[in-house]
């Protein structure tokens, strides 16, 4: 591994006037990613500044209509979380299959997002949830960008070298809606996603869905909305012919390759099975 500095500022103000110190520094958050790069001499940064001790960037909170989670909050806090449980149990989803218990407590939901992993576990989840990114610049001012407009490309997003991630702010979904998120294995545990699918859907009292979204992850270069799936399946009574249909035009928007995850025609067929069960799930946990 190269030599580096560390520091670790206590505030939000001094994580940049230590990047003003350092041009050749990169923040880092939990660090499951970042050290991996490390070692593998991939990156070779002067200085590492951690954001860990930053409290200001730590903490789930709800108001009003809006629940905001705090980029530095742990995978592992979000898995014990009663009020991610109740409002979002698919980003709880996403939190109990990422890796191991012991990366899920130093790996962080800012960290997992600015990494910009086309199969990044919290991804979809966010993206169901129509989540918005809080990013913070040297100046301290902020601005709001919508999750779907924040990935570039595969781990290339919209953040420039003096603003980091504040948070994310999380729309509340109805009482009366499902959310799950569904992820895709070769192994049981501690594996990354070959196919990632989120599915949040709200049923009207005749049983048609009065609201749905839809986000997947390992099957493009960037997480992405099923949005011509999403526009197929409003109004409509989620019946196997219609689920079965919804697969076909998921499987329609994707665009995987072939990598160590597994082969793109394999993915296609998962996405058409999985869109089906994800959306049977939701329909289940919103009791109708």
């Amino acid at each position: 591994m190269p030599h580096f500095e560390y520091r670790r500022p206590a505030s939000i103000s001094e994580a940049f006037n230590a990047r003003e110190n350092e041009p050749d520094s990169r923040f880092v958050a939990g660090g499951s990613d970042i050290f991996l790069l490390l070692k593998k001499n991939i990156i070779a940064p002067d200085c590492l500044i951690s954001l860990r001790a930053i409290e200001e960037l730590k903490g789930i909170k709800q108001i009003e209509n809006r629940v905001f989670i705090g980029s530095g909050t742990t995978i592992r806090e979000l898995e014990k979380s009663e009020l991610i449980e109740k409002r979002f149990p698919a980003l709880k989803d996403a939190a109990i299959n990422l890796a191991s218990p012991q990366i899920r407590n130093v790996a962080t939901l800012g960290g997992n997002i600015v990494n910009a992993s086309p199969g990044a576990d919290t991804a979809a989840p966010l993206l169901i949830y129509n989540a918005a990114v809080i990013i913070i610049n040297a100046q301290l001012i902020e601005r709001v960008v919508p999750l779907t407009d924040f990935f570039k490309g595969p781990k290339q997003v919209h953040l420039q070298a003096d603003e980091i991630v504040k948070g994310f702010a999380l729309e509340i979904p109805p009482p009366s809606s499902g959310s799950t998120y569904l992820k895709f294995m070769k192994r049981k545990a501690m594996d990354l996603a070959n196919v990632g699918v989120g599915v949040m859907l709200d049923l009207a009292e005749n049983g048609t869905c009065s609201d749905i979204r839809i986000g997947l992850a390992t099957v493009a270069p960037t997480p992405i909305r099923a949005l011509k799936t999403e526009a197929f399946l409003k109004g409509k009574t989620p019946s196997e012919a219609t689920l079965t249909q919804a697969g076909e035009i998921a499987a329609g928007e994707i665009s995987p390759i072939d990598d160590l995850r597994g082969q793109a025609w394999h993915k296609i067929e998962v996405i058409k099975t999985y869109i089906k069960r994800a959306c049977r799930q939701a329909c289940a946990r919103s009791g109708k």
